[in-house]
């Protein structure tokens, strides 16, 4: 909340700055967790959640939270059940539901609804299932690298079952140091970022992962025919998980009738943290919020069935 100088004009509120050691909070939830979550900016602006992708932690939005803060939002980035500083139960796996029951809980404490919702890969299906199961806590999506299916997805059954070379998360007892800093390999341009992010993954035990891919590749995701609210979806033309179809496929089952679809030429599946492309990200989300009421922004083609 801003201050009041002596002649009572408000005090500008102070700019935030980039820190990839924040000051988390940690909310007892009813789903049987302890969760931890960072708040930035003025709790009396909109509320905007930003939920991360499998592995993840507030690092992936780390660029971009503060950005959105300094634009006049109340941002909350939560570490989901089994990342960063968030509960990692041993008995799994986190599937899509649990973790937007963990959100809605967490909303509930917070007391808000309305929340304007951003998430990437995981963190986009968790944000779905929360605007189809929990209407009242969504106003909006934003939805990075994202999928309305997961059946069938060749990167998933990669992860989970390998391919000669990498056995697979379920069958192996440990991650290689190679292993960990390809998954996290990236064209930041913060060095000390990148090497955070490694942090954050290599603690991360094998168990632990398990759990959080065998949960997704459950495919307990929501109805898009729920979601009636505005969506804006950002795709990279080079994300190795989800394909313009799979864009399309989700766009035609959308129950929204305001959808907004962008596409980075270029740019993989953590496009928010990719190169310096943090801060355009952070726009095409500002501009967004400002005004979700584009049309299919770029022409759509049928998609594949």
């Amino acid at each position: 909340m801003q201050g009041l100088k002596a002649d009572g004009v408000p005090d500008k509120a102070p700019t935030l700055t980039i820190s990839y050691e924040p000051t988390f909070q940690y909310a007892s939830l009813d789903t049987g967790i302890n969760m931890a979550y960072v708040l930035l900016g003025s709790s009396e602006d909109p509320p905007v959640m930003l939920l991360h992708g499998a592995t993840d932690s507030y690092l992936s939005f780390s660029q971009v939270a503060p950005r959105l803060a300094n634009a006049g939002y109340y941002v909350i980035v939560p570490e989901l059940r089994g990342h960063g500083h968030t509960d990692k139960p041993l008995s799994g796996p986190y599937t899509v539901s649990m973790h937007a029951a963990d959100i809605n809980a967490l909303l509930a404490q917070l007391d808000l609804s309305g929340v304007h919702i951003v998430g990437h890969s995981m963190g986009s299906f968790t944000a779905q299932y929360v605007a189809a199961a929990y209407p009242d806590r969504a106003a909006s999506l934003t939805l990075i690298g994202t999928s309305g299916r997961i059946a069938g997805n060749e990167t998933m059954a990669w992860i989970l079952e390998g391919d000669g070379e990498f056995l697979g998360i379920n069958h192996v007892t440990e991650l290689t140091d190679d292993f960990l800093r390809a998954w996290i390999a990236s064209s930041n341009y913060d060095d000390i970022f990148v090497q955070k992010l490694y942090e954050s993954v290599a603690q991360l035990s094998v168990p632990i992962w398990d759990n959080i891919f065998n949960g997704i590749d459950i495919g307990e995701l929501a109805d898009p025919s729920a979601i009636t609210i505005p969506v804006q979806i950002i795709w990279g033309t080079e994300d190795n998980f989800f394909s313009k179809d799979d864009q399309l496929d989700l766009i035609a089952r959308l129950g929204s009738s305001r959808i907004e679809f962008l596409t980075k030429a270029g740019i993989g599946h953590n496009m928010h943290w990719e190169g310096h492309l943090d801060e355009e990200i952070t726009a095409d989300i500002l501009r967004f919020l400002s005004a979700p009421q584009a049309l299919y922004t770029q022409p759509l083609l049928t998609p594949k069935r």
